[in-house]
């Protein structure tokens, strides 16, 4: 019976540390889950934070392009632009050879009375290049030379 009490015990003791152990293997088994769970969810959020600057890098990029392009195309429409108002704007003097795209009837004008103009001489015509500008040009028609200028 002696025997048979420490077999007994003996049993118990060895089921006691068994279960001991086991309950520890589960608690590094889900102490290695959680590790490995969040050494997962910090891999995800450190390659969205890599994710995340390099569109936000490719996005400055494009923002400074498409700015450069504008700031171009303003630059070309405003030389354009003050290219045009000088044209339009030039005011030449006697003597001078008025450019032959003013030398069409569109800036010729006809109707001497209107304006208080004397006819003009065979060979010449009055030119008024700027309708907003009141100075008119004799030029000779087959030089493009002004005569005279009235207006101011």
């Amino acid at each position: 019976m002696k025997r048979l009490l420490i077999a007994a015990a003996l049993t118990m003791a060895v089921s006691g540390i068994a279960s001991a152990d086991d309950r520890d293997k589960d608690r590094r088994e889900d102490s290695k889950e959680r590790y490995e769970h969040l050494r997962e969810v910090e891999k995800d959020r450190h390659e969205a934070l890599r994710e995340y600057g390099k569109d936000r890098r490719e996005a400055e990029r494009e923002y400074w392009k498409d700015r450069r392009e504008a700031e171009r195309e303003y630059e070309k429409d405003r030389r354009e632009a003050l290219k045009e108002r000088a044209k339009a704007e030039r005011r030449w003097a006697r003597g001078e050879h008025l450019p032959r795209e003013y030398l069409v009837d569109s800036y010729y004008v006809r109707d001497y009375g209107r304006y208080d103009l004397a006819p003009p001489p065979r060979g010449y015509t009055w030119v008024r290049p700027d309708p907003r500008d009141d100075r008119y040009y004799l030029v000779q028609m087959a030089t493009g030379v002004i005569a005279q200028i009235l207006g101011r």
